[in-house]
C-alpha cells in the first residue's frame, strides 16, 4: 500500500453567519496579484512572493506557462488521486504538463498545454479511463476546455509598496 499524503480539507465558511453555505458559494478564493508583467512579481495573499520573467530570461523567475504548467498538473494530480481512491485503486501516479507559448497571425500569442500522465501498476485501458475521468472533472482542464467563467473587471489602480519596474 502507497502512502497517502492525505486530501486537503474544505474550508469553514468565514463570517459571524450560522446559516449553511449556498451550492454555489466557493469553497476557497486564491488571492494573487501581479506587478509588472513578466518583468516583477505575483505576491500571494499569504505573504508568498515570486519573481516573473519573460520565457527569454527564465533564469530571473518564472513565467505564464510555467505557472499555468504548474496549476494544472497540481489540479490534475490530485483530481487523479480522488478518481482512483474512488475506484479503490491504491497506487502512485505522475501528471507532467507541457505548456508551448505560440504566436499567432494576428501578432498575439496562445498556449498549447498539453498533459501526460502515467499511473503504476494498472493497464493502459485503464490508466486511459482514469486519466479521462480526472480530465473530465479536474477544474483547470474544465477551463482549458472552455467550460469555465472567466471575469475580467475594472478596479481603482493600487501601488503597494510603492512598486517599481527594475
Amino acid at each position: 500500500m502507497t502512502e497517502n499524503p492525505g486530501y486537503a480539507e474544505p474550508q469553514a465558511p468565514s463570517g459571524d453567519s450560522d446559516e449553511p453555505r449556498s451550492a454555489s458559494a466557493p469553497i476557497y478564493t486564491a488571492k494573487v496579484e501581479n506587478l509588472g508583467g513578466t518583468s516583477g512579481e505575483v505576491r500571494v495573499e499569504d505573504g508568498k512572493t515570486l519573481a516573473t520573467a519573460p520565457t527569454s530570461h527564465a533564469d530571473r523567475g518564472n513565467n505564464p506557462e510555467q505557472f499555468l504548467a504548474m496549476a494544472w498538473s497540481t489540479c490534475l494530480g490530485e483530481t487523479l488521486k480522488v478518481v482512483l481512491s474512488v475506484n479503490e485503486v491504491e497506487t502512485l501516479s505522475r501528471v507532467r504538463v507541457e505548456v508551448d507559448l505560440h504566436g499567432d497571425a494576428a501578432g498575439g500569442f496562445y498556449f498549447e498545454p498539453r498533459a501526460y500522465i502515467s499511473i503504476e501498476g494498472v493497464s493502459a485501458d485503464d490508466a486511459e479511463k482514469y486519466a479521462g475521468r480526472a480530465h473530465a472533472r479536474c477544474p483547470i482542464s474544465k477551463l482549458l476546455k472552455g467550460q469555465g467563467s472567466p471575469i475580467v473587471e475594472i478596479e481603482d489602480y493600487k501601488n503597494p509598496d510603492n512598486f517599481q519596474l527594475s
